[in-house]
């Protein structure tokens, strides 16, 4: 007998069935949600694992310690401003040295030469000694011929009435006495040069050096 399934009803569609057939278990496994239902609460272990930021929390970050010892101190406290202080109108005149050198640099020096341009003026009294010796005829000699009182006494003192070595030890003496040289130290070298300017001057620069 021919069965024919083209006469056979067609069964009634349920639009709201699942596309998919019920599973052929009777229980349903707990780790997935069944198909066409919302998903249900996440799993506890999983809940643990992504736990919500604290409410005390600044935010997200990376936050950075410093040690102590790597940290920057405060600036130290100035002082108060103080009133400005007034500028300096003391001229500066270095000629004299400016000849100095440029008469060390030659091959033959003459320091007399530069002593005499700077040589004191005529009667100065620097010292006690000067003024001590204002009587001696000899000095007043001397002194009003042109030469400064201080260094003829010196002068007077080591070659008493010679007017050649009293010159060359006052042009000498006065030319070390610019130089910053002691009054003392510079009558103890002449007289133990003989007047000698430039052994006097290397004696000089060799005992600073």
């Amino acid at each position: 007998m021919d069965y024919d399934f083209r006469n056979r009803p067609a069964p009634a569609y349920d639009s709201h069935a699942p596309a998919y057939g019920r599973s052929s278990t009777p229980h349903a496994s707990p780790f997935y949600p069944k198909i066409g239902q919302p998903a249900g609460a996440p799993f506890g272990r999983a809940s643990s694992l992504h736990q919500a930021p604290s409410a005390t929390s600044p935010g997200f970050g990376i936050r950075v310690a410093i040690k102590p010892e790597y940290r920057i101190t405060p600036p130290p406290q100035m002082a108060p401003v103080v009133a400005d202080i007034p500028w300096s109108t003391f001229s500066f005149d270095f000629d004299f040295e400016r000849k100095i050198l440029a008469e060390a640099e030659k091959d033959s020096q003459n320091w007399n030469r530069i002593a005499e341009t700077h040589a004191p003026k005529t009667g100065e009294s620097t010292t006690s000694l000067g003024s001590a010796s204002s009587g001696n005829p000899v000095v007043n000699k001397f002194v009003a011929s042109g030469l400064g009182r201080e260094a003829v006494c010196l002068a007077v003192a080591n070659y008493g009435d010679n007017p050649t070595k009293v010159r060359e030890f006052v042009h000498g003496y006065n030319l070390l006495r610019e130089m910053g040289f002691s009054s003392k130290n510079v009558a103890e070298v002449l007289a133990t040069y003989d007047n000698d300017t430039d052994k006097a001057l290397a004696h000089f620069l060799n005992s600073t050096s």
